[in-house]
């Protein structure tokens, strides 16, 4: 006798019982964040680099072996990704998360020559405000923007010191 296909609720699929089934599976555990996302592009720029150096490195030991030390980097790094993906320590995948996106801040103000600790987009505030971080405690002021040298005082500290603001440009900003 054969079996008969068991029956399914109206409506229910093959992929939507796969789906309900990783629901399942992942729950509890961390999945995906922005350093996730940075490992897997720096491995497919890993592979890429490794496909270039195989085509201009002349074959022998030496490209056998920085073949090896790629894809040993590269198995490393999806091993990890995979790792911290499956992960259930939520907190500690956080406070990675966390470093990471301190660390591509700072990379981010250091290159856009942005001196400040908070990182903003420009909005309509740039033309009227300009912000500065104190020089005693750190923390961001809001001041109005008036054109020159002017004095300030910092409403947390209470430290006096000098900030200099210019004129607003608004075509750079589009």
């Amino acid at each position: 006798m054969q079996d008969l296909p068991q029956k399914r609720n109206h409506g229910e699929t093959d992929m939507g019982r796969f789906k309900e089934k990783m629901y399942r599976f992942m729950y509890g555990r961390y999945g995906t964040d922005n350093l996730y996302n940075f490992i897997t592009y720096f491995t497919i720029v890993l592979i890429l680099a490794d496909i270039v150096v195989a085509a201009f490195v002349p074959e022998g030991i030496v490209q056998a072996l920085i073949s090896l030390a790629f894809m040993i980097t590269i198995m490393l790094l999806f091993i990890w990704n995979i790792y911290r993906t499956m992960s259930r320590q939520i907190a500690k995948r956080r406070r990675e998360n966390e470093r990471y996106l301190k660390i591509k801040r700072a990379i981010k103000r250091f290159f856009s020559g942005n001196t400040s600790k908070s990182t903003r987009t420009f909005n309509r505030d740039d033309a009227t405000y300009v912000f500065r971080d104190c020089t005693k405690c750190g923390s961001t002021l809001r001041l109005p923007r008036r054109v020159g040298k002017n004095k300030v005082k910092c409403p947390r500290c209470s430290h006096s010191f000098y900030v200099k603001a210019k004129k607003y440009n608004y075509k750079k900003q589009r």
